[in-house]
């Protein structure tokens, strides 16, 4: 076992001691590369978990490293009561201004670990139907949060101090575009939750086919994390004798991610359960992928997940829209920007087509003026060498005259 093997395995023999309340196995402090196993379960969003298996640990480990761990810990400690809080305001808020919301992710998923603070919180994430997304705007600034940047995707993200992060969605998107079209029903079309009367909720079967879509949609990415793995095992776990089988079995066959999450829920089994396989190869593959952020392991990976060839059109396809929204932006810009240009479009909207072909005529003329002066210039400059050329000829052939006089 190479030593990142060795640093992979240690992570997921603490995450398993943790949840099933067994002893970390004790290993020689200054063989074990704390550093890095400390960065591999932060980048895995499972360090706060890790902490109760370190905590067990000898005086042989870095006290510096415990540190970072137990600070991991407390701080999702003390989100616990921030993010159920924040959610509780949210919900009160969105029945008050009757808005028709679903909770896709919340703080729900804690109720799946041993402990809340098990299972670190980055983002509420919350659908509402398209027309409301304005409201939601207003609704949010008004309760102090802050519109921040979301490079994840193209969901509308708000933060407020503490630490809070709240995103919103008018659709569910997936790589899948099959499965995207499952999902693609409004908001009010799903059960509503007992005592409200605008929250609405997936129903066990609908939620466990949400999970594991997404699981795929992160894994295709390279976005899979220990963590990802563990919510979804644990929703079996806990759901397992309630779901009708036959009928999520179904729609998974349909959309092609039937085999994925029958192995990703055997590699929980095998992380968190010591389980055992024929098929240990393919389960290594998904290990070295996951915990290398899609570096290793993708070939076999693609065989178990045909999404990741998807996930390779779906860049390219958005390759070529971007260079096509870039061309259709220097065509037709912004009206703002167009009504600095052409101050007739504030009262007179309707010439903003003549104002654009005016713009272009204008940048083409200026581009054809430019292109034939450069030609003049170059013109005038060869005239001017050439000239220069023969006036200097004589000279030489004068001075080669006398030259052969002199000898």
């Amino acid at each position: 076992m190479n030593v990142l093997q060795q640093e992979r395995r240690y992570l997921l023999l603490l995450v398993s001691a943790v949840l099933n309340q067994k002893k970390v196995p004790v290993m020689s402090g200054s063989l074990m590369p704390w550093r890095t196993i400390y960065r591999l379960a932060d980048t895995n969003q499972v360090a706060n978990l890790c902490w109760l298996g370190v905590l067990g640990l000898g005086p042989e480990t870095e006290k510096e490293i415990k540190t970072l761990f137990y600070e991991s810990y407390q701080r999702e400690l003390k989100n616990v009561p921030g993010y159920q809080s924040a959610e509780k305001v949210l919900v009160w808020q969105l029945e008050h201004r009757r808005i028709h919301f679903l909770i896709l992710e919340g703080t729900g998923l804690r109720e799946l670990y041993p402990q809340k603070e098990m299972r670190k919180m980055d983002c509420i994430r919350i659908l509402v139907s398209p027309g409301d997304l304005l409201r939601i705007d207003t609704l949010m600034r008004s309760m102090d949060y802050e519109s921040q940047e979301n490079r994840e995707d193209d969901g509308i993200l708000y933060y407020k101090i503490p630490g809070v992060y709240v995103m919103f969605y008018d659709k569910i998107k997936f790589v899948n575009k099959k499965l995207e079209r499952y999902f693609d029903s409004s908001v009010r079309m799903y059960s509503k939750v007992k005592g409200y009367r605008y929250l609405r909720c997936f129903d066990k079967e609908e939620a466990y086919i949400y999970m594991a879509g997404r699981a795929a949609n992160l894994y295709a990415l390279g976005r899979a994390t220990v963590r990802t793995v563990l919510d979804f095992w644990l929703y079996e776990k806990q759901h397992k004798e309630e779901l009708n089988w036959p009928y999520v079995d179904k729609v998974l066959k349909r959309y092609k991610i039937l085999e994925f999450s029958e192995y990703l829920s055997k590699l929980g089994d095998i992380w968190f359960q010591n389980g055992i396989s024929d098929e240990m190869e393919i389960y290594n593959a998904m290990e070295a992928y996951i915990l290398s952020r899609g570096e290793q392991g993708r070939q076999l990976s693609g065989k178990i997940l045909p999404l990741l060839q998807d996930v390779a059109d779906f860049y390219k396809r958005d390759r070529k829209r971007e260079w096509m929204n870039r061309e259709r932006e220097a065509l037709f810009p912004p009206r703002e920007y167009m009504e600095g240009l052409f101050p007739v479009l504030k009262k007179h909207s309707w010439l903003y087509m003549a104002c654009c072909l005016l713009r272009l005529w204008r940048i083409w003329y200026s581009r054809l003026k430019q292109f034939f002066a450069d030609k003049r210039s170059r013109i005038r400059e060869k005239l001017k060498r050439k000239k220069s050329f023969e006036t200097e000829l004589p000279d030489s052939q004068e001075e080669n005259e006398n030259n052969i006089r002199m000898e």
